[in-house]
C-alpha cells in the first residue's frame, strides 16, 4: 500500500489521495475491452486441469480529509476527545470520501495453454465479469458506512496525527476489501462449479447472459 500525499486545500484541512498501486501491466475492467489470449502471460500451471487461469484483483483508491475538531478551533485547550499522547494539542479527526474500487486482471499472474479455446476464454472473461459485477452489489454499502463518521487519529503533534489518519485510514478500509474477496471467492467457486470450469456450454451460456449487459455502451 502506498500513499500519495495531496498539497493541502486550506489552513486547517489537508487531504490525502490513498491506493494500493498496482503492478503497471494490470488491465482495469471495462466494458469494451475483452481479454485476448495475449493478455495471459505466466508460464501455464502443469499440475492444473484447466486451460487456463485468470488472475482478478481489487484495488481500493479514497481520499482522506483531515482536519482539527470544531470544538478546539479558536481554543487554548483540548476538547473532551482527549488522548494520553495528545495532550492539550488540538484534536485532530479524518474522514474517508471519494471510495472507489477497481477491478483488475494482472497479466503476469494469469497464464493459458496454446490449446486454450475460445469457448474457455470466455469463460476466463466470466471470472473478470463476474469480479466487477460482485464489486459494484457492495460498493454502495462500503460508501455508506465511511461516508458518515469522522474518525479520531493518534500523534503528539499536528503533522504527526495528519500522517496517522492516512494509515489508519487503511486499517480502516482492510477489512471491507476483504469482505468483497471472500465474496467473490464464494461466487467464483459457484461459477467454477456449475459451469465445469467452462465445460458445460448450456451452464455458460446461462452466465454470459447475465454479463451482457455490463458490456452494454451507454
Amino acid at each position: 500500500m502506498q500513499i500519495r500525499l495531496a498539497k493541502s486545500i486550506k489552513a486547517g484541512t489537508a487531504h490525502a489521495t490513498c491506493t494500493y498501486m498496482p503492478p503497471t501491466s494490470s488491465i482495469s475492467w471495462k466494458p469494451d475491452r475483452p481479454l485476448a489470449l495475449s493478455d495471459f502471460k505466466a508460464d501455464p500451471n502443469p499440475a492444473a486441469f484447466e486451460d487456463a487461469y485468470c488472475a482478478i484483483r481489487y484495488r481500493p483508491t479514497w481520499t482522506v480529509f483531515s482536519e482539527q475538531c470544531p470544538t478546539c478551533m479558536g481554543s487554548d485547550s483540548a476538547c473532551d476527545n482527549d488522548s494520553p499522547d495528545r495532550g492539550a494539542q488540538p484534536h485532530i479527526l479524518f474522514a474517508i470520501r471519494d471510495f472507489d474500487i477497481c477491478t483488475e486482471f494482472h497479466p503476469m499472474l494469469s497464464w493459458a495453454r496454446p490449446a486454450c479455446s475460445d469457448a474457455h476464454l470466455k469463460h476466463q472473461q466470466g471470472h473478470f465479469d463476474l469480479g466487477e459485477k460482485v464489486m459494484r452489489g457492495m460498493i454502495q454499502d462500503m460508501r455508506d458506512s465511511l461516508c458518515k463518521k469522522r474518525y479520531s487519529t493518534r500523534g503528539k503533534n499536528e503533522d504527526q496525527r495528519k500522517q496517522f489518519a492516512k494509515e489508519d485510514s487503511a486499517r480502516i478500509i482492510e477489512p471491507l476489501v476483504k469482505s468483497l474477496y471472500d465474496e467473490f471467492e464464494k461466487k467464483e467457486a459457484e461459477y467454477d462449479s456449475c459451469t465445469r470450469h467452462g465445460c458445460d456450454a448450456h451452464a455458460q451460456s446461462e452466465y454470459d447472459k447475465t454479463f451482457e449487459s455490463m458490456h452494454v455502451q451507454i
